[in-house]
């Protein structure tokens, strides 16, 4: 395994308008009618009779927690306090449940979900019933540019489907937006319901974590759907964009990243993988899925040298760029320890000795570059970060909570609940 090159690096830092009503055309003759088509809302199956997770599982292989490793953990919470918890960003609120927990109070004083509801939430009428649904975004605010990041949030930190929230004035149940969702999910080969495949991960892991066994259903245009066979198409897809790094492997060469395959996707494509390993893990898809995503795990360890590579190289050659650099080696390195932790505690893998120290030299890099970037005095200027680069802003702040939720999984102090 790499040495910890960043180290080196630390010591050289500083709407409708009125129109005029049309003639009255003379009546003709009508076509016989085709039949109507069924609406959406009469062709979804709501009644889903949950069945949430029922134990918690952790890593097999728990690293220590070390005064530096708490030191790093207490900066990245304050990153997410500080910036994360900002009524006006629904985007950021999901991500400070992820890291704070799901009943974390806002800026504002109000529970993050009562807020998000209440503010966010919109009615979407499903089989006579009530479903809910958020937008992807409201004028200039991002709410959900990735479909149903909220329902993954709550269903990740342990809110019940039952949990009575308030939309426009009515109260409904958490369970309800689960509705509105499944309504809206389908996936048929080639084709998403989704703006592309990069939206289907969070649907899938949040619908996985409430489903009962068989659970089959008629979505939006008549798309007759299961969450097993939801969870292998995404797991065909993620084999499909990481086949180019198994040739790689296999050949002993290494890769670019030109945005090709996986690197396309959301953070590197570690919550495609997230989603699938969650599904499968809960019981769904086929049996040949774990075999496919166990591959996936020796992809990840071998993309832990290879990017932090890049990433150093990069902060080599182009030192100009190094807030930005430093905050993709965060992102990478907080997801990796997210990602590999959680198919090690739902038995996805069980790490061998090389693994474990890959494990750790991850944990050691995140300590290093959250250390680089605090002693640039990044995490105090985030406001001016946001002035400069919006995008950078929010990453740093979902980036933050990622790696504290990679880090309490690498401790073992949280677990996936299964």
């Amino acid at each position: 395994m790499r040495a910890v090159g960043l180290l080196c690096l630390l010591a050289a830092c500083g709407p409708s308008s009125d129109s005029v009503p049309a003639p009255v055309p003379a009546p003709v003759p009508a076509p016989t009618p085709a039949p109507a088509p069924v609406p959406s809302a009469e062709l979804c199956a709501p009644d889903v009779v949950f069945s949430p997770p029922s134990r918690e599982v952790k890593t097999p292989a728990p690293s220590q927690v070390s005064p530096r490793l708490e030191r790093t953990r207490k900066i990245l919470e304050r990153v997410v306090r500080d910036h994360g918890r900002d009524p006006k960003n629904p985007w950021a609120i999901g991500h400070a449940m992820l890291a704070l927990g799901s009943d974390v109070a806002l800026t504002n004083g109000i529970d993050a979900t009562d807020w998000l509801f209440g503010e966010y939430a919109r009615v979407r009428p499903v089989q006579g019933a009530a479903g809910l649904t958020f937008p992807a975004r409201r004028g200039k605010i991002r709410i959900e540019p990735h479909t149903d990041l909220i329902l993954k949030a709550l269903t990740e930190t342990g809110v019940s489907p039952d949990r009575p929230v308030e939309v426009d004035g009515k109260t409904y149940a958490v369970g309800d937006l689960y509705r509105g969702s499944l309504c809206r999910a389908w996936v048929d080969g080639p084709s998403v319901a989704f703006q592309s495949w990069n939206d289907t991960p969070w649907a899938l892991q949040g619908l996985a974590a409430w489903a009962p066994a068989g659970l089959a259903w008629q979505a939006d245009g008549g798309h007759a759907m299961t969450l097993d066979g939801f969870t292998h198409e995404v797991v065909v897809k993620l084999s499909e964009e990481t086949a180019f790094m198994r040739d790689a492997m296999d050949a002993g060469t290494r890769v670019e990243k030109r945005r090709q395959g996986i690197f396309a996707y959301t953070c590197g494509g570690a919550h495609l993988l997230q989603g699938a390993a969650y599904a499968v893990a809960r019981g769904f898809g086929r049996p040949e899925d774990r075999v496919a995503l166990n591959k996936e795990v020796e992809v990840l360890f071998w993309r832990l040298e290879l990017e932090l590579g890049i990433y150093d190289q990069a902060l080599q050659q182009a030192p100009q760029h190094r807030v930005v650099l430093l905050e993709q080696r965060m992102k990478f390195l907080g997801h990796f320890l997210e990602t590999q932790h959680k198919l090690a505690a739902t038995g996805l893998y069980v790490p061998n000795e090389v693994q474990r120290t890959a494990l750790e030299s991850a944990l050691t890099e995140l300590m290093a570059t959250v250390e680089a970037l605090e002693a640039d005095h990044v995490f105090d200027n985030l406001d001016a970060v946001h002035r400069e680069n919006e995008q950078t802003y929010l990453d740093f702040i979902g980036d933050a909570a990622h790696a504290i939720r990679g880090i309490r999984l690498a401790t073992g102090e949280q677990g996936v609940a299964l």
